[in-house]
């Protein structure tokens, strides 16, 4: 099988597998147990709390575990909206409506729970998938109390300008703790240099099986002093945002895929991708009638989104696999089911058949000039 859907999980780095079974099999005390074994445990979650914290230009203290960037996500908006109701009547929140489906259905189900208190506000979004920052600028008024943008889409892996979008927000009421940033970095921690700092985020998601980490783990960057509460109860772990207890040997592997992106050979692996995601799509394009979705620059390295009109996306999914290419059509979301992609309806409102017609081919470090020869044929034959 060749396997190009890493956007909906990466496979398992082996030294990050090898670390999750030592863990695993030598260090299986409770963290938060006082005697010796646990807290061999917790030294273990604490050295991974901090590899994160380094890589992300935080404090160790501002590192929370989660399951992964749906919960992750669930935290920051459920969170930060309920202590803000706490403090006023009306509550806006402003996404874009490409988000990952935890975040706009998260939204959704507050605007339910909370009739004419909490609302949201949709940027406008063009064929490219980037928004513009002056757009968000015109959607926020004094009730804005969280802006939610995706750092880099699951789908048609376009980049958002998340620097630009924070400073513009941190000017717009200096005297107040609101309007919070939050963004979802599932798709973009692996690949994009990011310090939370410099692009003023109070909160950040991570999923761990986007980079080459177990999955069931993840993290939430929460600046100090965020006003947000937490969404669970029992416990107090985690600061007393996200009670339960620590998984430590998954922690260790997602501490240790951390420690992967300070590698020296990063930035080349990352340039080897990009090679090889250039030429496959460069083949992809002279098929007759093929077009890209999305920006072509401010992209992924390794995302391939393609429109193609005379092919269902669900039709092309199956009969790949049938020839031993794993490929999607959309998000890997919801409960394997094929649905059309919302997100490519969004860019592409006038076309009708684009989001029913489109696929997403997402490359992996593994991913070899032989796996790319081979899936080319396999679609243009499809096709």
């Amino acid at each position: 099988m060749i396997y190009l859907d890493t956007q909906a999980s990466t496979p398992i780095h082996p030294e990050v597998s090898q670390k999750v079974r030592e863990i695993m099999n030598t260090c299986y005390a409770n963290p938060h147990s006082q005697h010796s074994a646990g807290q061999q445990a917790m030294h273990i979650i604490d050295m991974s709390r901090k590899s994160i914290a380094d890589h992300l230009g935080v404090k160790f203290s501002e590192i929370v575990f989660t399951s992964g960037a749906t919960e992750s996500n669930n935290l920051a908006i459920q969170g930060v909206i309920k202590q803000a109701l706490t403090k006023q009547d009306r509550v806006e929140i402003i996404t874009t409506p490409i988000e990952h489906s935890s975040v706009i259905e998260t939204i959704r189900v507050l605007e339910n729970n909370y009739p004419g208190r909490v609302s949201c506000k949709l940027i406008p979004i063009d064929s490219t998938g980037v928004v513009k920052t002056a757009d968000i600028e015109d959607l926020l008024t004094m009730d804005t109390v969280l802006v939610s943008v995706i750092h880099a889409n699951n789908e048609i892996g376009t980049i958002q300008p998340i620097r630009d979008i924070g400073r513009m927000l941190k000017k717009y009421r200096p005297e107040s703790e609101y309007p919070l940033f939050h963004s979802d970095g599932a798709q973009a921690i692996w690949s994009e240099k990011l310090q939370c700092q410099y692009s003023n985020l109070d909160l950040y998601s991570i999923s761990g099986h986007k980079m080459y980490a177990p999955k069931g783990i993840g993290a939430l960057y929460v600046k100090k002093n965020t006003p947000i509460q937490p969404i669970m109860y029992g416990g107090g772990q985690e600061y007393n945002l996200r009670p339960g207890t620590l998984n430590a040997p998954l922690i260790a592997g997602l501490g240790y895929a951390f420690s992967l992106l300070q590698r020296d050979d990063h930035e080349q692996i990352l340039l080897n991708i990009k090679t090889l995601r250039d030429a496959f799509l460069h083949h992809l394009l002279t098929i007759e009638g093929v077009t890209p979705n999305g920006d072509l620059n401010n992209r992924l390295p390794h995302n391939i989104n393609i429109f193609i009109p005379h092919k269902a996306a669900d039709e092309m999914v199956i009969q790949a696999d049938l020839a031993g290419l794993a490929i999607s059509a959309g998000s890997a979301c919801h409960s394997g089911a094929l649905q059309e992609s919302y997100i490519i309806q969004a860019i592409a409102p006038d076309n009708p058949i684009q989001a029913s017609h489109s696929i997403r081919l997402s490359l992996s470090q593994y991913t070899t000039e032989e796996d790319i020869q081979q899936a080319f044929h396999i679609i243009k034959s499809l096709i």
